[in-house]
């Protein structure tokens, strides 16, 4: 049996059951494949592949650039009487909100939106239609 005798961690690559060791995470990526043995990161992959694809397909059809967000968050919660961690992991995708327009509106003294000026006089009301009943000429 090895182990590291700075930190008195046993290094076996096999456990009792013969199922891999692995190693104590030196890295954000060594911590990724330790997540639920691998499978967080693994069914991270679909999701992933979508966020890009969407992403992508956005920027052109808006042919300008695009932002979108990917948060990882681990909760750690730490148990000094059992004296060991357990890490639960999450992931977010954000893409950009797609914009529909914009519309000018103000507030009315009652709390609503209005498409109207509150305290501007109407310039130009409801158009009515003119009809007539007899024929014209217009003269050229």
């Amino acid at each position: 049996m090895d182990h590291n005798p700075e930190t008195g961690e046993v290094i076996e690559e096999r456990g009792a059951d013969g199922g891999a060791r692995y190693p104590a995470a030196s890295t954000l990526s060594d911590l990724m494949l330790m997540l639920k043995d691998g499978q967080f990161n693994a069914d991270s992959s679909a999701p992933l592949q979508e966020f890009a694809t969407k992403l992508e397909a956005a920027g052109i059809d808006n042919s300008k650039k695009v932002k979108g967000k990917i948060t990882l968050s681990i909760d750690v919660e730490f148990d000094p009487d059992r004296e060991f961690s357990v890490l639960t992991p999450s992931l977010a995708f954000k893409l950009p909100v797609e914009k529909h327009g914009a519309t000018v509106a103000w507030f009315t003294s009652d709390g609503r939106l209005s498409p109207n000026k509150p305290r501007q006089g109407n310039l130009f009301g409801t158009i009515r239609e003119v009809t007539t009943t007899e024929a014209r000429t217009v003269r050229g």
